[in-house]
This record gives C-alpha cells, sequence and structure tokens, in this order.
C-alpha cells in the first residue's frame, strides 16, 4: 500500500501541513497549493450582540454548529465581552447540534454541551438528524461556516421551522493577517492561499506535473474552479482532470461539489477523514497496477 512517489496536490489551508505529513507517509510527494482563505465581513461585535439579543428574545429551541472555527470565532467575542455565562443560560434548554466532534469540541472549551452529532458529518447529516424531531413552530439557530446554505433552511422552514442564521466569516482567495492568528490559537498549523500559488497550481496541473489532487472541502473545489473560470483556462484544467490527474475528495459533500464543475471523483473513503482519504487513495493505485 504506497502512492509509488506520486504528486500530490494539497488544497487545504488549514491542516495543509497535516495533510502533507500523510502523503508522505504513504509514500506521495505533496504539493502544498491552498485554494481557500477565510475573512471576517463583519464586526464580530456587532455579530454578537445580534447573536445574544436573538436567542434572548427568540427562545431557540435547536441550535446548529457547522464548524469549529465559527464556534471559536463567535464565542470567544462573547467570553471577552462577558457575556459568556448569559448566553449558557440561554441556551440551557436548547438543544444544541454539532456537524461534527470539532464545533463539539470548540463548544466544550466554552462550557457548552452538546446534544447530539449526526453519524455523518455534513449537512445533510444534520438534516436527517433534525427532520426527526417535531419542529413545527421552533426556532432554529445556525452558526454557519463560510458559507451559507438556501436549500437547508428552505426544508427547516418546510416543517415549519423559523431560523435564525449566524455567519462570522466567509470563505476567499486569500487569508487576512487577523485570521492565521485565530486559526493559530485553534492549533491549526495553516498554510496562506494566494492567487499566485493557485494559478502555478493550475499550470501545473495542465502541464502534467501533478498526479492527484485532493480536496478536503466544498470551498476549496469551488475557489479553485471559479478562478480557473475568470482566468480563462477551465476547459483545459477540466479535461486534464477528468484524464489524467486522480480527483480526490474527503466526503459527499465536497464531491458533489467537484461534480457540479462537470469533473469526476476517482477516489472517495467510506470515512470521511483525511488519513483514510490517502489510504483509499493508495488502495486505489495499487489495485489501477
Amino acid at each position: 500500500m504506497s502512492l509509488h512517489g506520486i504528486v500530490v496536490a494539497i488544497t487545504s489551508s488549514r491542516r495543509a501541513f497535516e495533510l502533507a505529513s500523510i502523503v508522505r507517509k504513504f509514500g506521495g510527494i505533496p504539493y502544498v497549493a491552498p485554494t481557500i482563505g477565510i475573512r471576517n465581513n463583519i464586526s464580530l461585535t456587532s455579530e454578537c450582540n445580534r447573536f445574544i439579543d436573538t436567542i434572548g428574545h427568540e427562545k431557540m429551541h435547536y441550535f446548529i454548529c457547522m464548524t469549529g472555527v465559527a464556534v471559536f470565532n463567535l464565542f470567544r467575542k462573547i467570553n471577552d465581552s462577558h457575556q459568556l455565562d448569559k448566553v449558557i443560560e440561554l441556551l440551557n434548554d436548547t438543544v444544541v447540534i454539532a456537524r461534527s466532534n470539532k464545533p463539539a469540541a470548540e463548544l466544550k472549551k466554552f462550557g457548552i454541551s452538546t446534544d447530539y452529532v449526526p453519524d455523518i458529518n455534513t449537512i445533510e447529516g444534520v438534516f436527517g438528524l433534525i427532520k426527526k424531531f417535531d419542529l413545527k413552530k421552533k426556532n432554529i439557530g445556525i452558526l454557519w461556516h463560510g458559507d451559507f446554505s438556501v436549500s437547508f433552511k428552505g426544508k427547516l422552514e418546510s416543517l415549519g421551522a423559523k431560523v435564525f442564521e449566524y455567519s462570522t466569516y466567509s470563505y476567499s482567495t486569500s487569508l487576512e493577517e487577523k485570521n492565521p492568528g485565530i486559526l493559530k490559537e485553534m492549533g491549526y498549523d495553516y498554510v496562506a492561499p494566494t492567487e499566485e500559488k493557485i494559478r502555478k497550481l493550475i499550470e501545473d496541473i495542465i502541464g502534467g506535473t501533478i498526479d492527484a489532487i485532493t480536496f478536503t472541502s466544498p470551498p476549496a473545489v469551488k475557489e479553485l474552479f471559479e478562478f480557473a473560470i475568470r482566468n480563462k483556462n477551465m476547459n483545459l484544467l477540466k479535461d486534464r482532470l477528468n484524464n489524467n490527474v486522480l480527483v480526490v475528495s474527503v466526503g459527499p459533500s465536497t464531491s458533489k461539489m467537484i461534480e457540479n464543475f462537470q469533473i469526476k471523483t476517482d477516489v472517495m473513503p467510506s470515512t470521511y477523514r483525511m488519513g483514510a482519504m490517502v489510504k483509499e487513495l493508495a488502495d486505489f493505485i495499487v489495485s489501477n497496477d
């Protein structure tokens, strides 16, 4: 079970070094070129106040946290403003759902218990869990990652719920100076994305020096291909990925985004984790030798 020295592109920003280390352990050559970063687009003070006011005036029956960074970003500010005890009290009778163990772990740091984590750590997994409850006339707060999902909100509303949405950051192809500080405090060994790195990655894929490319989130996929579209080399990139490069996805949501750009996913693990993803790639290469 080995990657046999193939060059594997890594589009992750937050855990780029960790994924690169896994690739090396499996005998591959990591090519680190993150395609996604985060950007604070709004005043967190304003966001905190809006969040606190909402849960104070509109009792939250369910509170969904989609990502650990969002939890850290929002609740650290709440803690700094000395209102964390008030928020915990307001959330006492609220069912708290974390999309995965990462936001659950961040919530725990701030003294907030998670009631449920879905078996499948995706938006679809969250919906599969929460739809089992009676949502009619129930208030649901959602702390998003960088992207909102109109369809997810619509599904909840179709079941009679009233939805309140929050987001403390958005995705971008650059990583602002203040945001690496947040990620560093959370223990991430991040690599900042730049337009130069993304442009070089596309050139090297088209030029034939990349053997496989890994994607660990839908935004990483979206930013890469939208960049290629803006720079008028999407057709060449798509042709190369569909015919000469192994496209590796960490899970269903990421694969769906890849397919939205008419590109096929070659490898996806049954367990949606980085280590399992690289192992699956190694197994795929061995089985196709």
